[in-house]
């Protein structure tokens, strides 16, 4: 991580906060990310005695397919209904079962990621109809026309991955294991 990085980053978020007057206005402060989750079981951590022959886990073989999650909150801890990219070429009804309300499903052929087009209708048809009047900042990284985190630093400056996405895929990797080691008990 690059100190002077860091500085020229916190410098600019200042003056920008300023010259918007957003602040000491957390509400109109919001943080951007997306993390993706894969559909099969991870392997987790294996104990064995030292020099043991043979250590297994059973997993998955095949390599399964990827979820994207878009988060965003304002700096009031305020957090907008997710959002989902699933590859695919259909939306199922049954795959919005349990969401949070107010999530969104987009189902794109090629790939599970974000891309600009899958951003600007999240920015268009999610965040703005739900930001509140006047000026907002959205922070994230990666974007050359909005205020980004500097390169090489957002795991350590990206709130969402640290206070968020960290707890959610511990939590989506235990379940993904306790169902996993179900339903090979069920065959």
């Amino acid at each position: 991580m690059n100190r002077l990085d860091v500085e020229n980053y916190f410098d600019l978020l200042q003056t920008t906060l300023e010259e918007n007057d957003i602040f000491n206005k957390p509400g109109y402060i919001f943080n951007i990310d997306e993390t993706g989750l894969p559909m099969n079981n991870r392997t987790g951590i294996v104990v064995a005695e030292k020099g043991s022959k043979s250590v297994s886990m059973t997993t998955f073989t095949e390599k399964g397919e990827t979820i994207s999650c878009i988060a965003c909150c304002n700096a009031e801890g305020m957090f907008l209904p997710p959002a989902y990219i699933m590859k695919g070429k259909y939306k199922k009804a049954q795959y919005e079962d349990g969401m949070p309300p107010g999530s969104i499903l987009s189902i794109v052929e090629k790939s599970a990621h974000v891309n600009t087009s899958i951003f600007i209708m999240w920015l268009k048809d999610h965040f703005i109809p739900q930001n509140p009047a006047g000026k907002v900042l959205l922070i994230l990284d990666g974007h050359a026309m909005l205020l980004c985190l500097p390169s090489h630093t957002t795991h350590y400056l990206q709130p969402l991955d640290k206070a968020v996405f960290k707890s959610l895929k511990s939590y989506f990797y235990n379940a993904c294991h306790q169902w996993f080691v179900l339903t090979l008990e069920e065959n």
